[in-house]
């Protein structure tokens, strides 16, 4: 899973992308933006896959990962150094977006930028990103419109216009793709352009400790508006990644802070993202496979391998909690726990299976 940290000047993507991965990317107010991405893969900690190691005693473990680009600075007057069309072309390739929204006072910075207004940056945001979705869609529709003219009319290229002319009324009446309800032949014709307003969104506050329990009112504000939303102090959350684990949560604990900024928004993405975990096991191997609730048992063995997909037969299926709970595959046979599922099983978080295949 990758996931995009997008924001405007100066909002703390960078410190909180340091905080999420361990990296230490400059973030003082006075250093020059950077003008490409920053990325860090971040291992998804998962309790389940630990005890299924200690339970199997694989030669190997090894945990989902989730990847964090940290992006430069978007809609901003001081882009002459950025090639835009690049950087938006790489964005459009992320599965979802955290928008860091400052929500600190410091008096420079909002001499530069303007007071901290997390209402008014993700509605501007929304705004941009509205546009360039627009302008995709019009340009593709003139090219449909001169198929037709040479004589080109296909049923494909009639669903893809009458997608797109959905999406655009939309974005006229200022409503994100998200938001819209498109039949499953209408998004499938529009995936290839991978709009930007059609991907999910945290919105993500950035505040001081002086200020962290006083953004009660705007995360109201932003759930309101429709989007997933947390805060975190992003300065105070670097300084702890970089401390021992035990200074690390005593700090957490006077702060009120029960797990990591890493866990707490790893949580989060997956819950943005409509993911969960499913776990193959055996003494080769323990390991956590990550795909969209509601995918089907042929999806999760395409995950593993293609060749699984391609020759699938059946999926040999129990659940982590049933096997921590009796203790072996043998108990969960006997107790008929342990079940064969075919094509069209829907993959339950916590699921642990074995494909029978054919190929």
């Amino acid at each position: 899973m990758n996931i995009g940290l997008i924001g405007y000047p100066k909002s703390g993507k960078t410190t909180i992308y340091n905080a999420l991965t361990g990296n230490t990317g400059a973030t003082d107010k006075y250093i020059q933006a950077h003008h490409e991405a920053h990325v860090g893969v971040v291992m998804v900690l998962d309790d389940r896959v630990t005890k299924l190691s200690e339970m199997y005693k694989p030669k190997k473990t090894i945990y989902a990962h989730l990847e964090y680009h940290d992006f430069p600075a978007l809609f901003t007057e001081h882009k002459e150094d950025i090639n835009m069309n690049t950087l938006l072309s790489e964005i459009k390739t992320m599965e979802g977006f955290v928008i860091i929204l400052r929500s600190f006072p410091d008096d420079e910075l909002d001499e530069l930028y303007g007071k901290s207004d997390p209402v008014r940056d993700i509605q501007k945001f929304e705004d941009e990103m509205l546009l360039i979705d627009m302008v995709i869609a019009e340009k593709r529709l003139e090219k449909i419109e001169l198929s037709y003219k040479r004589g080109i009319k296909t049923p494909a290229l009639q669903l893809e216009e009458k997608a797109l002319h959905h999406v655009i009324e939309s974005l006229h009446e200022g409503l994100p793709i998200r938001k819209i309800e498109l039949g499953s032949d209408e998004e499938k014709a529009i995936r290839g352009f991978q709009f930007m307003t059609q991907k999910p969104v945290l919105a993500l506050l950035n505040c001081s400790e002086d200020n962290f329990s006083q953004v009660d009112e705007i995360l109201v504000k932003l759930k309101e508006m429709g989007y997933l939303t947390a805060a975190i102090a992003g300065k105070f959350e670097e300084e702890l990644s970089r401390m021992e684990a035990a200074d690390a949560a005593d700090f957490m604990a006077d702060m009120g802070i029960k797990e990591s900024v890493r866990d707490r928004l790893t949580h989060l993405c997956f819950e943005l993202m409509g993911y969960i975990n499913f776990f193959t096991v055996g003494e080769d191997e323990v390991r956590a496979w990550t795909i969209e609730k509601g995918d089907n048992a042929v999806t999760a063995a395409g995950k593993i391998h293609s060749d699984l997909a391609r020759g699938f037969i059946r999926a040999e299926c129990f659940q982590y909690g049933d096997l921590v709970e009796h203790g072996s595959e043998k108990v969960l046979k006997e107790k008929g726990l342990f079940k064969l599922e075919g094509k069209e099983y829907i993959v339950r978080d916590g699921d642990i299976l074995s494909i029978r295949f054919n190929v």
